[in-house]
Formats: structure tokens, C-alpha cells, sequence
């Protein structure tokens, strides 16, 4: 699991209007030091390797060919970085 930020533009009322970059981090506490941070909007799937400022691995979904279906990458996995 983890936690994602949006780095958002704004229209002339100051409402989110375009989602211009993500960031993603291990637990609401880490994602909390990020300035765009604008409350905790639950746990979300990462698709591509991702570390956590404090540098912790994400888990990931990555595309097995050989199977055709995701497969699920842990933090820990000697394949982590293989796309």
C-alpha cells in the first residue's frame, strides 16, 4: 500500500483543476512532509517502481508477459527494479 500526493494546477477560484504530478509515499505520516499534501485520500496501487522519500521500496503492480496479469512486487524482491 501507499499514499499519494497530487501536484494539482489551479483555476481562478483556487479549485484543483489538472493532476500535473504525483508523488508517492509509505505512510500518511511521510506523506504529510510533502507541501501539496491536502489530506489523507486513502491507499493507492503504484504501477512502477517507486521509493519513499524517507527510502523505503513501494510495493508495485508490474505486467507479467508470460501470464498475461499483473503481478504484484514486493518491496523486498531481488527483481524489484525489472520492469
Amino acid at each position: 500500500m501507499s499514499h499519494r500526493v497530487e501536484i494539482c494546477s489551479r483555476n481562478e477560484r483556487g479549485e484543483a483543476s489538472d493532476v500535473l504530478d504525483v508523488n508517492y509515499y509509505c505512510s500518511d505520516t511521510c506523506a504529510k512532509t510533502d507541501t501539496y499534501y491536502e489530506g489523507w485520500n486513502g491507499c493507492c496501487d503504484v504501477f512502477t517502481p517507486a521509493v519513499c522519500p524517507c527510502g523505503a521500496r513501494l510495493g508495485w503492480y508490474r505486467w507479467n508477459y508470460e501470464t498475461h496479469d499483473q503481478e504484484w512486487v514486493a518491496p523486498e524482491a531481488l527483481d524489484y527494479w525489472k520492469v
